[in-house]
C-alpha cells in the first residue's frame, strides 16, 4: 500500500501526515493545508556541473594516456583497420599483413645510431678494450641481420661505449663523427642494453657458449659498472669470468691448433677479463678467480703494434700487485703475516720501472696506463702505511710519508700531457682520482705535523 503523500505545511514539519484534505495535524495546529509543492523524483541525484567538469577532464587525459601507449607499442598492436571493436568481432575479418620479425635490429634502431657508436668505439676505446673487430661485425650484422648473438654483441659494445664515455650532447664530435640529433645519448645507451639483454633471452647463450658469449656480458658490465650498479656488473663479471673458465681460456692447451687471428682475440680477451676483475676487485672488495696462466698475446703479425704493447703493459702493471692488493680464497690466509717490508718496496720498483711512457702511444693508452700506474702505487703505499714501519729518514722514499706527494706530482704530469678527451674514454672510474687526491692531502699534512715534531724533538 502506497504511503499517503504529506501536505505541505507536515512536510515542513517532518511529522507523519493522514493525505487528508485538510489533515488532522493541520486542522489541530490551524495551519492552512496545502499540496502545491511538487514532490522530488527517487533514486541518486544527478551531478553537480563541477563534479561533471573533472569527471570529463579525467576521461579525456585517460584517452590521452592510452593513445600515447599504443603509439609506443606500434610493432605489438594491431593494425588500424582492428582498433574498431565491432571489426574485431566479425565472423570474417580482415587479416593483417606479416610484420617484420620482431629480432630484425633495424627494427628498433636505426642502422646508423649503431654504427657511429661503433666507430666511437673502435676510435676511442678499443685501445683500451681491443678485443672487438667493428669491421667484422657490422659486416656480420649486415650478412644476417637476425642473428641474436652479433645483435647482443653489437648493442653492448654500444652501451659499454656510451656509458664509458658518458656522452652527454648530441653535438658532441668524435674525430668529425656527430651522435644522433633527434635521440638523447644517455637514453640511447640505456635502450641499447636493454636490447642487448632481450637478444640473450631469445637464444641459448647458456649451452651455445662462444667468445663472444664472454664478450656480451663484460661489456653490459663495463656498461653498469659506469652507471654505478656495483651489484649487476659484479654478476655479469663473473658471468664472462666463468665462460672463460668453461671454454678453457685460461689453459695454454686451449690454443694450439687455431689461426693467429683467433689466438690472439681469445688471449685479449682472457687478459682484458685479468685486467678488470682485479679493477673490479680493487674497488669493491670482490674476489678474483683468474690468474697468471697463459701468453700474453703476440705482437707479431699486428698491423697496428702499439695497441698490443700498450695493452701488455697494463697487464704487467696489474700482474706486479698480484697476491698483494687483490688475492684469491687460497691466497687470502696468512696474507699480512708475508708482506714484508722488502716485497713492498720490490713492488714499488716494478711499478715504477718507467716513468714516461712511450710517446708513439695513442694518448688513451698512455694516460691509461699511466694513471693505473699512480693508483696502484699509491694503493700500495697505503698498504705499506698499514702493515710496515714508515720513515721519515732519507732512503727508498716510496715507505716515506712524503711519498703520495711525488705520486701526486707524478699523476699531474701524465695528466698534463694528454687532452681531455683521452681522460673521458676512461670514463666515471676516473673519480677515483680525485678522492685520491684528497687523503693525499691529508697523510701530506699529518706527514708534515709528524716530521715538524721529530725536528723538533731532536735538535
Amino acid at each position: 500500500m502506497a504511503r499517503p503523500r504529506a501536505c505541505d505545511a507536515c512536510s515542513v514539519r517532518k511529522v507523519r501526515c493522514t493525505g487528508q484534505l485538510p489533515c488532522s495535524n493541520c486542522l489541530k495546529a490551524s495551519f492552512e493545508c496545502s499540496f502545491e509543492k511538487r514532490p522530488k523524483k527517487s533514486g541518486p541525484k544527478g551531478p553537480r556541473l563541477t563534479t561533471r567538469a573533472r569527471v570529463d577532464s579525467q576521461l579525456q587525459n585517460l584517452g590521452k594516456g592510452r593513445s600515447t601507449a599504443r603509439s609506443k607499442t606500434t610493432s605489438l598492436s594491431p593494425p588500424a583497420d582492428f582498433t574498431d571493436w565491432n571489426s574485431r568481432h566479425l565472423s570474417n575479418p580482415p587479416v593483417s599483413p606479416p610484420s617484420p620479425p620482431y629480432g630484425t635490429w633495424k627494427s628498433t634502431f636505426p642502422p646508423s645510431d649503431v654504427m657511429v657508436y661503433l666507430e666511437i668505439y673502435r676510435q676511442r676505446m678499443y685501445p683500451i678494450w681491443p678485443v672487438i673487430e667493428t669491421t667484422g661485425l657490422i659486416s656480420a650484422l649486415k650478412t644476417d641481420e637476425n642473428d641474436k648473438e652479433n645483435c647482443a654483441l653489437a648493442f653492448a659494445v654500444c652501451a659499454g661505449t656510451g656509458a664509458q664515455l658518458q656522452l652527454k650532447s648530441t653535438t658532441q664530435e668524435w674525430n668529425d663523427l656527430e651522435l644522433p640529433q633527434d635521440v638523447d645519448p644517455i637514453s640511447l645507451a640505456e635502450r641499447f642494453a636493454a636490447e642487448a639483454e632481450r637478444c640473450r633471452s631469445e637464444y641459448d647463450y647458456r649451452e651455445s657458449l662462444t667468445l663472444e658469449s664472454i664478450l656480451v656480458p663484460l661489456f653490459l658490465h663495463f656498461y653498469y659498472g659506469a652507471k654505478g650498479k656495483k651489484k649487476t656488473a659484479t654478476f655479469l663479471l663473473r658471468e664472462a669470468v666463468s665462460i672463460c673458465q668453461i671454454l678453457a681460456f685460461d689453459k695454454e692447451e686451449t690454443y694450439r691448433d687455431i689461426s693467429f687471428e683467433e689466438e690472439n682475440r681469445r688471449r685479449r680477451t682472457f687478459w682484458l677479463l685479468y685486467v678488470t676483475e682485479r679493477g673490479h676487485a680493487m674497488q669493491h672488495g670482490t674476489p678474483i678467480y683468474l690468474t697468471k696462466s697463459i701468453a700474453l698475446p703476440s705482437n707479431d703479425q699486428e698491423n697496428d703494434s702499439q695497441v698490443p704493447q700498450a695493452f701488455n703493459s697494463l697487464v704487467h702493471l696489474f700482474a706486479s700487485v698480484d697476491g698483494v692488493l687483490v688475492v684469491s680464497e687460497a691466497t687470502a690466509k696468512g696474507l699480512d703475516q708475508r708482506l714484508s717490508r722488502e716485497m713492498l718496496v720490490q713492488i714499488q720498483h716494478d711499478l715504477r720501472q718507467r716513468d714516461q711512457w712511450p710517446v708513439e702511444w695513442n694518448e688513451i693508452q698512455r694516460s691509461d696506463v699511466s694513471i693505473t700506474q699512480q693508483w696502484l702505487r699509491m694503493l700500495v703505499w697505503q698498504l705499506s702505511l698499514k702493515n710496515v714501519s714508515m720513515s721519515s729518514e732519507p732512503g727508498d722514499d716510496s715507505m716515506s710519508f712524503t711519498y703520495p706527494a711525488q705520486v701526486s706530482r707524478d699523476a699531474l704530469g701524465a695528466l698534463s700531457a694528454v687532452s681531455i678527451d683521452a681522460l673521458v674514454a676512461h670514463g666515471p672510474g676516473m673519480v677515483v682520482t680525485p678522492k685520491l687526491c684528497k687523503f693525499e692531502d691529508r697523510i701530506w699534512v699529518r706527514a708534515n705535523r709528524i716530521y715538524s715534531k721529530l725536528k723538533y724533538a731532536t735538535s
